[in-house]
């Protein structure tokens, strides 16, 4: 269980993790239910980038990237290395 050690400070950088982890839950559970992707472990973001040769996921692209533009830049392109590192990880532990 989480404590605080070190005072509001590191309550504050669990927070922020704890909320990117749950959009990063949220984001592949939205690409799974409602875009039916094959891939459950891929997020939305990560997806449109992937596939933005094609009209629909290129322009789901330039949205997501322009919402997440305020929070840090080619925000699409950032989330499909991080689901290609996340798989590798995930490889390395389980074999395969």
């Amino acid at each position: 269980m989480w404590r605080v050690t070190r005072g509001w400070h590191n309550y504050s950088d669990w927070l922020f993790a704890y909320i990117k982890r749950v959009g990063d839950g949220l984001s592949q559970l939205i690409n799974v239910v409602i875009f039916f992707s094959d891939n459950p472990n891929e997020s939305l973001s990560g997806r449109s980038y992937r596939q933005r040769e094609r009209l629909f996921w290129g322009v789901c692209r330039v949205l997501i990237d322009a919402l997440f533009w305020v929070l840090e830049k080619n925000h699409c392109q950032k989330s499909h290395e991080a689901d290609k590192k996340r798989a590798t990880q995930f490889l390395k532990q389980n074999g395969d």
